[in-house]
């Protein structure tokens, strides 16, 4: 209610200001034509053509301004949108630095600048393709990314700018007359103006239905600027000369017009950006500020480096970490045990286990490509899109684990990870009544063990397809095993760190190591095991900081 409440006075206020600069603009529009022959005396040729000179010029500069942001900014941001309103504004400060040369009165530029008809025809192309681009720049989504080059884009726009002036200098018979000295304002350029004015209405409403959904400063800003904009081409259906009052407050519409536009698109693109990004760096310093005494006391090279840097992985860490299980389901039936071994600073592997009824607990375990930064990214999608929640059907009230590693193939499908990136995991449910375990895997390469009370250690088949990018080839089936577990069995899922660790002599603890040991100690209980195989991992490579790679195991023991 309360945010709804806000909106409403936004947008009044927006409409106060709306209202506002449309009754300034009629204002100034009158005034202008009360005192047009007064400001045609008073105001002279050689004084009127430096007005118009830095009125030009300064639209000129602000639209190869908003030219210079878009480009640059397009290149991290990739906002088509944002591109498409910059070649907008660059072709139009082209063409109006044409126009500004070629304006009756002003020295030589390639031909005599005798007549006022090609200044105009520049201007009515000017204001016609620059309307039309800023129309489709806030037709197209600021979610649509571009692929193009910007530079090709640029290039494109000033080849079109030149060309139209060679037309307009050179075959000035391509395009109908706009100014006849001796008449005026001809019946096509005062219809193109009308054109224009339609368009840019058309641009205004557009705006107008994306502010009410967004409630966006930016489109309050084009809103503005709109209303200058149409008044300023209203301004230019009125003069009959071109050194008269309304082409003089035409001027001023357009300059106004320009400057808010410029504000809006900076402060959109540049502005708010660094502001979001000042606002998240005070925040993260509360956060460094408090682990910095953690960081001392673990870590003396840590404290010494004081680097950003670091700190921000130390940060990512923690929060990395925070995804794993904070406590582990507890269960007469049923004990569960982990152990989680990073190799750097930013892990490769994730699991958890969550409790989904009364009789069921889902249990996951994964690893993904690379190590630190991209690694803790693939593993923060990878517990942020692992849904193994109950639905709806009461028939089927457990997601099948086959469905939930097909969900999670078509959305890792839907990101922008690189290709080379993947995901190998397995995932399952235990259900405490059947002691049965259901499994699918997702490629994971290290054979999941039952460990018989008998003592017979059973690997599990875990063949299966990884989550890759190639859903735009292959839709893999993932195919559902099961186990039966009885009291006493123990289930070890892990990741391949455990058994490719190496000793500082390059040999490595290996998958027959690993089964000889729990052939070995088979009779161990849970939370034994977990020390245990963490104890002989360490006999072999010596010391933890020699890990090449994440370690991570689960144990569950029947009860």
């Amino acid at each position: 209610m309360e945010n709804i409440h806000n909106q409403y006075f936004e947008e009044l206020k927006l409409y106060n200001r709306i209202t506002l600069f449309f009754l300034l603009s009629i204002f100034l529009y009158i005034i202008a034509g009360i005192y047009n022959d007064v400001f045609m005396r008073l105001v002279s040729i050689t004084s009127y053509l430096t007005w118009h000179m830095i009125f030009e010029f300064a639209s000129v500069l602000v639209s190869f301004s908003i030219f210079t942001v878009t480009y640059f900014v397009y290149k991290e941001s990739r906002k088509l949108s944002m591109i498409i309103l910059g070649c907008a504004f660059l072709l139009m400060g082209t063409l109006d630095a044409f126009h500004t040369f070629s304006f009756k009165g002003m020295s030589d530029f390639f031909i005599a600048n005798t007549t006022a008809n090609r200044a105009t025809t520049l201007w009515i192309l000017s204001r016609t393709l620059g309307s039309l681009g800023f129309l489709l720049a806030v037709l197209i989504s600021d979610d649509k990314r571009g692929k193009v080059n910007s530079g090709i884009l640029a290039f494109g726009t000033l080849s079109i700018s030149i060309s139209l002036f060679v037309i307009t200098t050179y075959f000035p018979s391509v395009f109908p007359p706009m100014l006849i000295e001796e008449s005026g304002l001809t019946m096509t350029k005062l219809v193109m103006e009308y054109v224009i004015i339609l368009i840019m209405v058309a641009t205004f409403i557009i705006v107008l239905s994306q502010y009410r959904r967004k409630n966006s400063a930016r489109d309050h800003q084009y809103m503005l600027a709109l209303v200058f904009l149409i008044f300023s081409e209203f301004a230019f259906t009125n003069y009959g000369s071109v050194y008269d009052a309304f082409n003089y407050i035409g001027h001023i519409y357009k300059v106004i017009a320009y400057i808010i536009l410029y504000k809006a698109i900076y402060v959109d693109n540049v502005s708010e950006p660094y502001r979001e990004m000042k606002k998240a760096r005070n925040e993260l310093k509360k956060y460094s500020d408090n682990l910095n005494k953690l960081v001392k006391q673990r870590t003396r090279d840590l404290e010494e480096a004081n680097s950003i840097l670091l700190k921000d992985i130390e940060y990512a860490r923690e929060m990395q970490l925070r995804l794993m299980p904070a406590q582990l389901p507890r269960d007469e039936s049923v004990s569960i045990q982990a152990e989680y071994l990073p190799a750097e600073r930013l892990s490769g592997d994730f699991y958890n286990l969550v409790r989904l009824d009364e009789d069921n607990v889902a249990i996951y375990i994964g690893d993904v490509s690379g190590h630190g930064v991209s690694a803790a990214m693939l593993t923060i999608f990878a517990n942020q899109n692992i849904s193994p929640l109950n639905s709806d059907d009461e028939y089927n009230p457990i997601t099948p684990p086959s469905d939930v590693l097909d969900e999670v193939y078509k959305s890792f499908n839907e990101t922008n990870f690189k290709d080379e990136t993947y995901i190998l995991m397995l995932y399952g449910v235990y259900n405490r009544n059947t002691r049965i375990f259901k499994y699918s895997s997702a490629g994971i390469n290290v054979p999941p063990y039952v460990i018989r009370r008998s003592g017979e250690i059973e690997p599990l088949d875990s063949r299966g397809f990884s989550i890759c990018k190639l859903g735009d080839f292959i839709s893999p089936t993932y195919e559902e095993r099961e186990v039966q577990l009885e009291k006493g069995d123990k289930l070890l899922l892990y990741s391949d760190g455990l058994v490719e660790a190496r000793n500082p002599d390059n040999e490595i603890y290996g998958q027959g190591e690993m089964e000889r040991y729990l052939k070995e100690n088979y009779f161990l209980k849970a939370n034994e095991l977990k020390y245990a195989l963490k104890k002989n991992l360490y006999n072999h490579i010596g010391q933890i900081d020699l890990l090449m790679d994440d370690v991570t195991y689960v144990i569950l023991e029947i009860k």
